[in-house]
């Protein structure tokens, strides 16, 4: 599922808009300290997961 595509599904669920969905996701990074936008929030976060299961099933 792409980015914007999420964004549709999450607005639609939360009966919202897709731009007050992603200016949440902002705020939230932004809360957490994070200056970056929501694409690369999520890829680090992916990459981070990915990591974590690579590394589980090598043990």
């Amino acid at each position: 599922m792409n980015y914007k595509m999420m964004l549709r599904v999450v607005a639609e669920e939360y009966n919202t808009t897709p731009k007050e969905v992603e200016d949440g996701i902002k705020e939230a990074i932004k809360a957490a300290g994070y200056d970056m936008s929501p694409q690369l929030f999520i890829a680090l976060c992916a990459a981070k997961v990915k990591g974590e299961i690579s590394n589980s099933n090598t043990k």
